[in-house]
């Protein structure tokens, strides 16, 4: 019985855990952009100002943490 529920415990976690992954990942795909006017379009649907370049693409908001704020209203 022990075993079981360590297994349940296991399975649960990654569970809870992989649901919270992709809501981050299906978030940051609607929020990245090749070109910056794309980026500036999203950012004024999203309520936030400016842009930001992340490796070679361009996201919404001045900051990732602002990004992130207004991706999950």
């Amino acid at each position: 019985m022990h075993i079981i529920l360590r297994k349940l415990k296991f399975f649960i976690f990654f569970f809870f855990l992989n649901l919270n992954f992709n809501f981050f990942l299906h978030a940051h795909m609607r929020g990245i952009f090749s070109y910056e006017q794309d980026a500036a379009k999203r950012s004024l649907e999203l309520g936030c100002e400016g842009t930001h370049k992340n490796q070679d693409k361009w996201l919404p908001c001045e900051n990732e943490k602002e990004l992130h704020k207004y991706l999950r209203k």
